[in-house]
């Protein structure tokens, strides 16, 4: 019996041992090799009353979006199509945005994250959602 309990033992560390250690998110990995997490205020300063295009990471598909100083967005699709919206702040210094349309409002909060310069958005899975290609001042849409 001693020497069953020592097999599975041996058996249960070298299985742990192979296993591969659970991968980090893209947005770990951004963080652990030099990006920085902004601040609520930090991406205020940075989108308050400028007009961004936006990358989506998945698909390339770009979006410009005017974040005024009074919270509200407007969004222009590559398609053309012209949205509004509003954005805000948790406690936890994720930005979310709300867009009005004809589905139901779902409020969507990211990660804003400064690689190199450039602000990219991570969703809440830590999977990264696209980045911020140009910023212009005021709203040019």
């Amino acid at each position: 019996m001693k020497i069953r309990n020592n097999t599975f033992a041996a058996l249960l560390a070298l299985t742990a041992l192979s296993t591969p250690a659970l991968a980090e998110t893209q947005l770990e990995n951004a963080l652990a090799n030099g990006a920085h997490r902004l601040t609520a205020e930090e991406v205020s300063i940075r989108l308050a009353d400028k007009t961004v295009t936006f990358e989506n990471a998945n698909t390339g598909a770009k979006a410009l979006v005017y974040y005024d100083g009074s919270n509200s967005t407007k969004l222009k699709l590559e398609d053309g199509t012209m949205l509004d919206g509003f954005y805000a702040f948790d406690l936890a210094d994720h930005v979310c945005v709300g867009v009005y349309g004809n589905e139901p409002m779902r409020l969507r909060c990211v990660h804003v994250v400064l690689i190199d310069g450039v602000m990219h958005k991570f969703e809440l899975d830590g999977s990264l959602r696209g980045r911020i290609i140009e910023e212009v001042s005021g709203n040019v849409i």
